[in-house]
């Protein structure tokens, strides 16, 4: 029974570093190009009519991130993501109708599986203006969004990532009468590195 004692601690002190190492190898500043592939509802409701669209389209986002170690398997994530081009947001009438300069600021509390995979949820700050098509645009700066993701390490620096999204926009009222409201799903898929 003692032998098998000892050998117990010995594996366990053996293996205490890679376990640490499960969370540490996910700890640091990370930068990466984003691949988004978004479902996008738009609601305008002027005096009690209701018209809206739903278009899918894609851009590519800049990803910035720090990632902090909390323990040997939790991992706090901070930061920002800013989309590089726009997002059809459905067309109301004649009108194409687009999300512009989005941005968002988020924390990404994960969990590392092992010293290649993390498993992370994500809640975000969004802020992006809704152009009309016709030379108007609405200011959505009061957005939150909420996903889940998956990261991998390919080598000590290069990663993959994929994750869903869900953006919610609280809703504006440009004129007297009229609400318009934004809504998103976003598939993403990020390829970085970690300096």
């Amino acid at each position: 029974m003692k032998k098998l004692i000892i050998a117990a601690a010995l594996g366990t002190l053996l293996m205490a570093p890679q376990v640490f190492a499960q969370a540490g190898n996910f700890r640091g500043f990370s930068a990466g190009l984003t691949l988004n592939v978004a479902e996008t509802k738009t609601e305008d409701v002027f005096k009690g009519v209701s018209k809206s669209a739903t278009d899918t389209d894609n851009n590519i986002a800049l990803q910035l991130q720090y990632n902090m170690a909390l323990n040997d398997v939790f991992v706090l994530g901070l930061g920002g993501t800013a989309n590089l081009g726009d997002l059809k947001a459905g067309k109301i009438g004649t009108s194409q109708i687009k999300e512009k300069e989005a941005y968002s600021l988020y924390v990404a509390p994960g969990y590392a599986f092992n010293n290649n995979w993390l498993g992370y949820g994500k809640l975000s700050y969004l802020n992006a203006n809704l152009d009309n098509g016709g030379g108007g645009s609405v200011k959505f700066d009061e957005g939150y969004g909420y996903g889940l993701g998956l990261q991998v390490l390919f080598t000590k620096n290069w990663f993959g990532q994929a994750e869903y999204m869900i953006n919610q926009y609280a809703d504006r009222t440009p004129s007297a009468g009229e609400t318009v409201k934004l809504k998103s799903g976003i598939y993403a898929l990020t390829a970085g590195y970690k300096f």
